[in-house]
């Protein structure tokens, strides 16, 4: 039987799909180009770059070194081993865990590792969502319970409210919620606004309201203010979005482990050595050592470990 191991096919796979279509990435927003098909071209250091418009281009010429600094290109060139994509932009890849620049989604690995533990993103997501949470509840309960309980307002005076609310919701807007920031600001930068654009204009318009309600509420008209000279605030409304947005993530990126999980069992069925067929004899190898060329002995009942080409001998194979 004659090898053709399927990693080598997979890496061969990716190569040739890009040097047969001849693209190259736009170090503006992450996009590929046809170098051929475009009509927008710049030189920058002896090197051709290529876009997909003249905004981009217009862009790039304005500030160069910056866009060679951050731009997805950078970290597709040092693509060697594990990939990183996002499922609804596959033109952005990279070799480490991030977020995808377009969108905003959370980049997936290419191809499974059997061995690979949880998932970074989910750890830290469950981790904010849950003191997320812990904090928001008594900003909740305080500024929204008195309107179900009025002895809630007795008990808790608003000027000690306000201090309470902007005390616990602050590390939910500032830590829970920085990724989100960070998400927005890439997209900004980039120029493709998306969801987590408007989570963070939200969030951060109502808690920086809200703080110069708190700190300097004499800059707002009378109209603003109450009886007991406070402003109304907005900690419970930002906190709340932010605690939300991050329970979305989470159930997101478990449906997206529960998905890895059933790949990484899949391939956990598959053997992990071959009879392999040398001048020297027989030898059970790793399939990670096998070549292409290489000649395998395959007995009845075994499974097969690799793709590959019958040279000798007959046999009927479960393909299910």
């Amino acid at each position: 039987m004659q090898n053709h191991q399927n990693c080598h096919h997979t890496a061969d796979d990716h190569a040739s799909r890009s040097l047969e279509a001849g693209l190259t990435i736009d170090p503006v927003c992450g996009m590929q180009v046809d170098p051929e098909a475009t009509a927008h071209h710049a030189e920058h250091d002896g090197k051709a770059y290529h876009f997909c418009s003249a905004r981009c281009r217009e862009k790039f010429i304005a500030e160069p070194v910056r866009w060679l600094s951050n731009s997805p290109a950078q970290d597709i060139e040092v693509a060697e081993g594990a990939m990183w994509t996002c499922p609804m932009h596959p033109e952005i890849r990279q070799d480490h865990p991030g977020s995808c620049p377009i969108c905003g989604m959370a980049l997936e690995p290419e191809m499974v590792d059997p061995d690979a533990g949880p998932s970074e993103e989910l750890v830290d997501m469950t981790r904010r969502f849950w003191i997320g949470l812990a904090l928001t509840l008594p900003v909740f309960l305080l500024e929204m319970g008195g309107h179900l309980f009025s002895v809630i307002h007795h008990l808790v005076p608003m000027q000690i409210s306000i201090w309470i609310q902007f005390a616990l919701a602050t590390p939910v807007v500032l830590w829970a919620g920085w990724p989100f920031f960070q998400r927005a600001w890439d997209s900004i930068r980039t120029r493709n606004l998306n969801m987590f654009t408007l989570i963070a204009i939200g969030t951060g318009a109502a808690w920086s309201y809200s703080v110069v309600a708190v700190l300097a509420p004499g800059v707002f008209p009378d109209a603003f203010r109450a009886a007991d000279g406070t402003v109304a605030v907005y900690f419970e409304a930002a906190a709340v979005i932010t605690v939300l947005v991050l329970l979305g993530q989470v159930l997101e990126l478990r449906a997206r482990e529960r998905t890895s999980d059933a790949l990484k069992s899949l391939l956990g069925l598959a053997p992990s050595t071959a009879r392999l067929i040398s001048a020297d004899g027989e030898s059970e190898v790793p399939i990670e050592d096998l070549a292409i060329g290489d000649n395998l002995r395959i007995r009845p009942g075994e499974k097969i470990p690799v793709d590959g080409v019958v040279i000798e001998g007959a046999s009927s194979v479960d393909e299910a």
